[in-house]
């Protein structure tokens, strides 16, 4: 999170937040802060709409990348047509805060020049064009938890069996598990949620840039 998101926090009538965002946040928040617990993401709209209409100063808090495979967009989107004006104060992106946490650079001269990013939450279930992934570089694949054995099957089809991948759980948290395997055994895998992939030569550089347990 940056100054600027806490200085909204402080400064919030209305605070909306969901199981994903750390309570230790909330702490920012003044004691007149009215705390709207969200556990319904269909009433989320509703919700902003109702207090923006009352002039109050309303902080939707998300956690990842609302505008990287998150609803961001869409809620924006959908409160500006309605005349309500929204700002979006972004944190650190997960795609390389996490990575690097780990002791991964997404790229490296001579190694890697290229980023694809794609997510194995999609809308309506249906899993990106393995087809349409490149056969070098760094692959990134977020969330892919509960579609982890179709995911890595279907990476098989395009990139090396024996390629390296890196699997984060629980990036940056303290009890962030970092795993090596190689592709071909990515299915066997149970993994614990937020979880991501990291598959290229980069990862190879784990050796150097972090201790391996």
């Amino acid at each position: 999170m940056t100054l600027k998101g806490i200085k909204y926090i402080q400064t919030a009538d209305v605070i909306v937040y969901d199981h994903l965002i750390p309570k230790e946040v909330l702490s920012y928040a003044k004691p007149s802060c009215k705390i709207i617990y969200l556990n319904n993401d269909d009433e989320e709209i509703d919700i902003l709409r109702k207090h923006s209409s009352e002039g109050k100063l309303v902080v939707r808090l998300k956690n990842g990348d609302p505008y990287v495979f998150g609803r961001g967009g869409k809620i924006c989107l959908t409160l500006k047509e309605e005349g309500i004006e929204c700002e979006v104060i972004p944190g650190v992106s997960s795609v390389n805060s996490v990575p690097a946490y780990a002791g991964i650079p997404l790229t490296f001269p001579k190694i890697s020049d290229m980023i694809t990013i794609v997510s194995g939450i999609t809308d309506g279930g249906k899993l990106f064009d393995f087809q349409k992934i490149p056969e070098e570089g760094t692959l990134i694949v977020l969330m892919p938890g509960k579609r982890l054995e179709e995911i890595s099957k279907g990476l098989i089809t395009k990139r090396n069996p024996s390629e390296k991948v890196v699997v984060i759980e629980r990036g940056t948290y303290i009890d962030q598990r970092v795993s090596l395997v190689k592709l071909k055994e990515l299915s066997e895998l149970k993994l614990s949620s937020p979880s991501m992939l990291v598959i290229g030569d980069v990862v190879k550089l784990r050796n150097f840039l972090w201790k391996l347990s």
